[in-house]
Formats: structure tokens, C-alpha cells, sequence
């Protein structure tokens, strides 16, 4: 019994030391059952966040305003780009080690000193500054206070956010940028020092909207706007992904001939963007040339006489631009089975056929225009977002 109970032990002691072993390689005071595992995680792998030498990274630490400016211009990757005017403050001189980053965030207008010239590097970094920040990032609609303290009122503490951080702080809330820590979910507490997990999930969920809506100086360094379009009139966004509701209509591309008669439930196709699909502010929401794959569900073969052939297509997967499925990012794309509007095989002889005695032969053709409706919400993480091409 004994060495049954001791060899049990052993066993135990392997798993704990293997679990360990999967997130101790990154900060041994961080598994993956921590709130911010996910978002420092990301950071980390991105070159935004660094730990200790010990080996931890201290999540409920404070961050100084100094260092969220390193954070927050490594998030943005700026430090690649030229500026051609800098900002003086009487408290950052040129030698101190983050002045470049601070000149940087304040070319950009991400961050601003006092109305004396000061900046305060050292003074810890509140809540509020961290969102007043995030949203200098985005590019986002404008807001009053009243509505912003409609937003704001179900805060019991929302008297406390500063009257130049309300706006931006409500806007925070609305497009699903705020993060409460368990436990505080029904709070702001916005001049509270921000720690170092709250900042890491605050970029995290910067980083992922900026890729799509960025401010107009960081639009060079982002998503680019796009002129010419299919609007996605009804597109939002709901924290880091972009949703397109249930029912919008998203024309496609079908990349191979597709003969109604001889097709069968079942049988594969490929469809793509024609089109750079985009948000009412021809923001980029999916490129053109974006792969789908998908098979066809349903079919009516034409009668004689009659132009009552019908084939209904559904999309599966999405692939990419070496046709590997990537995800089933629109997995519910086209599953209404919309009607599709069909073309005869020579246009030019429409009325032989229609009035002739031979079954009329339909086709889709390549590259043909063929609308899928959304039957479900699409959802797309933006930032495991493979639309996004650089």
C-alpha cells in the first residue's frame, strides 16, 4: 500500500512540475489562471513588456508615466519613426533614458505634460491616464458630456473621473475598453494607480483596435482608410473583435464555374472578396482577395420552359493566400441559403433557349457575384485577425 500511495505521490509531483513547466518559462508569478496571463502574455511576445531579473513580472506593481510611455510606444511600434518636432518639459532632460519614448507618445499626441511644462515621469500613471491615452490612439466618434455621464452613471464612484477625462473615459466604457479587475467590476476607480496587469490588458485592448480605427497621426503606421469600398453600414466593434450582425449581406466572388445541373450537395467551392469590404468610416474591416471555402447545400436543377434553377452555397472556412484553412472565422456565412441570381451559358441566346425544347444549361460563373447572408453574428478577433495584411 505504501509504495502504491508513494508512486500516486510521484505521479502528482510530475504533473504539478509539468503544468509549472508550461507558463514559468515566461514569469513564474504568472499562470495561466491569472487575469492578465493572456494580455501580458501577448505583450511580452511582442516585445512590450519585459519581467524582472528574477524571473516574475509583478502584475499588481505600479507603473510610472515614464515607463507607460516605453509600453505604449512599443505597443504602437513608433520608435521606427522619424519626428520632426519635439516637446519641451522642464522635468525630462535629453540624457534621461526614456526621453526619446516620451517625445515619441507626445508627437503623437498620445500623451501631454501640465500647463507649466512639466511632465512627471516618475509619478505613477492613474487609471484615467491610462484611458485617456488608449483612446488618443483610436480614432473614435464624438461624445458629449451629458452623454458620457449617461454612460458613466451606473458607476457609483463616477464622480470621481475628472472632468478632461470623462468623455474619454465613457468612450472607454462604450467601445469596450475599460478593465476591472475581479472583484471591482462595478467601479471605475479612476485616479487609482494603474498596475502593471491592468495596463497590460488597457494595450492589449488598444492594440487591438488601433489596428483598425487608429488616430489620424498614427493612421500612416496602421490600417489604412479606404475610398473605394463595400460599406459594411452596420459593423461594430465589441472589445477586440469586430462584429458584423446576423442578416447583412456580404457579396462574394465564386472562383470556379459551377454547372446547376451537375452539381450536388456537397461539392466544394471557393469564393473570394472582389472587394475591400469596410466600416461606414472606409476603415478596412476584410481586404480583398480574401479566400473562402465552402460546399453547396442545395440545388434545383432547371425544368424545360423554365428559369427555376436554384443552388444554395455555404461558406466554411477562411484561407490563406497559400489556400490553407486558417479558421472558421465565417463559419456561418451563407447558411440562409439566400437565393441566387444565375446567368445562362451565352447570354446571347436567351430567347432560344427559353422558349426552346432543351433544359436550360445555368451556371455560376467564375468570379461572379453571389450574395451570402449572415445567419449568426460574424465575429472577428482582431488581433488573431488574418484579414489584416501588412
Amino acid at each position: 500500500m505504501k509504495k502504491i500511495f508513494k508512486l500516486f505521490a510521484m505521479l502528482i509531483c510530475i504533473a504539478l512540475m509539468s503544468f509549472n513547466s508550461a507558463w514559468a518559462d515566461t514569469f513564474n508569478d504568472l499562470p495561466p489562471s491569472h487575469w492578465a496571463y493572456e494580455a501580458v502574455e501577448y505583450l511580452y511576445e511582442n516585445g512590450v513588456v519585459v519581467g524582472y531579473p528574477d524571473g516574475s513580472y509583478k502584475a499588481d506593481n505600479n507603473v510610472t508615466r515614464a515607463e507607460f510611455c516605453s509600453m505604449v510606444v512599443s505597443a504602437l511600434r513608433l520608435r521606427e519613426k522619424n519626428i520632426d518636432s519635439t516637446r519641451n518639459f522642464k522635468d525630462v532632460e535629453d540624457w534621461y533614458w526614456a526621453y526619446n519614448d516620451i517625445q515619441l507618445a507626445s508627437f503623437f499626441d498620445l500623451v501631454v505634460g501640465t500647463p507649466d511644462g512639466y511632465f512627471y515621469p516618475t509619478n505613477t500613471v492613474s487609471r484615467v491616464e491610462v484611458l485617456s491615452v488608449v483612446l488618443n490612439s483610436l480614432s473614435t466618434n464624438d461624445m458629449t458630456q451629458e452623454e458620457a455621464l449617461s454612460i458613466l452613471a451606473k458607476y457609483p464612484d463616477a464622480n470621481e473621473v475628472p472632468l478632461w477625462g470623462l468623455v474619454k473615459t465613457a468612450k472607454a466604457v462604450q467601445n469596450g475598453l475599460m478593465y476591472n479587475t475581479p472583484g471591482h467590476e462595478h467601479t471605475l476607480e479612476p485616479n487609482r494607480p494603474a498596475t502593471r496587469g491592468e495596463v497590460a490588458m488597457f494595450l492589449y485592448n488598444m492594440m487591438a483596435q488601433v489596428s483598425i480605427r487608429p488616430s489620424e497621426k498614427l493612421a500612416d503606421k496602421q490600417r489604412p482608410v479606404i475610398k473605394d469600398g463595400y460599406v459594411v453600414e452596420n459593423a461594430y466593434f465589441d472589445g477586440d473583435e469586430i462584429v458584423i450582425p446576423a442578416g447583412t449581406i456580404l457579396p462574394l466572388g465564386v472562383m470556379e464555374c459551377i454547372n446547376v445541373q451537375k452539381a450536388k450537395p456537397g461539392d466544394p467551392f471557393v469564393a473570394r472578396a472582389l472587394v475591400n469590404f469596410v466600416d461606414k468610416d472606409r476603415l478596412l474591416l476584410i481586404p480583398i482577395g480574401t479566400q473562402f471555402s465552402g460546399k453547396v447545400v442545395k440545388t434545383k436543377k432547371p425544368l424545360r420552359f423554365f428559369r427555376n434553377a436554384y443552388i444554395a452555397l455555404q461558406t466554411e472556412s477562411v484561407l490563406d493566400k497559400d489556400g490553407n484553412v486558417v479558421g472558421p472565422a465565417l463559419a456561418t456565412l451563407g447558411q440562409k441559403e439566400p437565393e441566387i441570381r444565375l446567368i445562362r451559358g451565352c447570354p446571347h441566346l436567351t430567347k432560344v433557349r427559353y422558349y426552346g425544347t432543351r433544359t436550360q444549361k445555368m451556371w455560376i460563373h467564375k468570379s461572379q457575384r453571389v450574395d451570402f447572408v449572415l445567419q449568426e453574428p460574424l465575429r472577428i478577433k482582431i488581433l488573431e485577425n488574418q484579414f489584416i495584411q501588412d
